[in-house]
């Protein structure tokens, strides 16, 4: 299967990002393939079955998804009529700072985040359906990072990246506003703590907090908490300083980085307290694990 690579598309150095506004022709098929950067596409008119974890979806004009590195999907486009469809392509460090701000928002890690890894349970829907009002101001800005993006005038990253976080921002906007209207999905509590379990292991690196994972459960924070460590032993602060720590020690063993450098890398923001919880799960302080591990005392 076909895997497109970031440096295809991303031309200018520390600007990884690409927005194209495309045709899928009536009854084209685009073959299954994946990639190794982030993907947000937004269906602007037509129809399309899109396949993607085993399962097959029905989009139109309206719909919004996106898709994380590694993941195969493929479309087939309706017979009736053409599909036009703006892909945007980016890698997680195109708005690495912002990222800290917009991860605050329970919002935006649900749309962002969660959802998208979450549609590997079949219950799920994996795209969002975006009302009238909501679809022209979120194709509004899209037409609009795409002429700056094909024109590059002087100063158009600056707007695009200002763009492009409204986007993200308005999209989780919508997607919480929306959830409220839709039916609630019936998932058992033993399905969504594997899912929540699943998820932290992927992603450790992330703020996500007990209210942001609790309220996308539809559980209480005690009734969650108390879920959560039946079905994996520790709380859910322990289990991911135990998954930031696993993978602290695996970076200690396989590179040279500084232990500051993994500390970030692995999501702790403060060295002193990487340094007590490595202790705490280890016996020792990442230096003298590092040390024990080239031979020295």
């Amino acid at each position: 299967m076909t895997v497109f690579r970031g440096e295809n598309y991303f031309h200018q150095e520390n600007f990884p990002f690409h927005i194209d506004r495309y045709t899928i022709q009536k009854g084209e098929h685009i073959p299954s393939h994946t990639h190794d950067f982030v993907e947000l596409v937004f269906v602007v008119e037509g129809s399309a079955l899109h396949e993607m974890s085993g399962h097959t979806y029905q989009l139109v004009a309206g719909d919004v998804f996106v898709l994380e590195p590694n993941v195969y999907h493929s479309y087939t486009c309706s017979s009736e009529k053409e599909t036009i469809v703006y892909n945007v392509l980016f890698e997680a460090s195109f708005l690495q700072r912002e990222m800290e701000v917009l991860q605050q928002m329970p919002s935006f890690v649900n749309f962002f985040y969660l959802v998208p890894f979450l549609r590997k349970t079949q219950s799920f829907v994996p795209y969002h359906s975006l009302q009238s009002g909501q679809k022209l101001q979120i194709q509004s800005h899209l037409q609009t990072i795409y002429d700056e993006f094909r024109q590059r005038r002087e100063g158009y990253q600056l707007i695009i990246k200002t763009r492009w976080i409204e986007c993200l921002v308005w999209l989780s906007r919508f997607h919480h506003e929306n959830r409220k209207t839709l039916q609630p999905v019936a998932v058992s509590d033993k399905d969504w703590m594997e899912s929540i379990v699943n998820f932290v292991e992927l992603h450790y690196y992330q703020p996500l907090t007990l209210q942001q994972l609790s309220q996308l459960c539809g559980m209480s924070v005690s009734s969650f908490t108390a879920k959560f460590k039946e079905t994996t032993g520790l709380s859910l602060l322990d289990y991911k300083h135990a998954v930031q720590i696993r993978h602290a020690v695996t970076l200690l063993e396989t590179t040279d980085n500084k232990v500051l450098n993994i500390a970030l890398d692995v999501g702790f923001n403060d060295v002193s307290f990487f340094n007590r919880m490595f202790r705490k799960h280890t016996g020792q302080t990442p230096g003298e694990y590092r040390r024990r591990l080239n031979g020295r005392t």
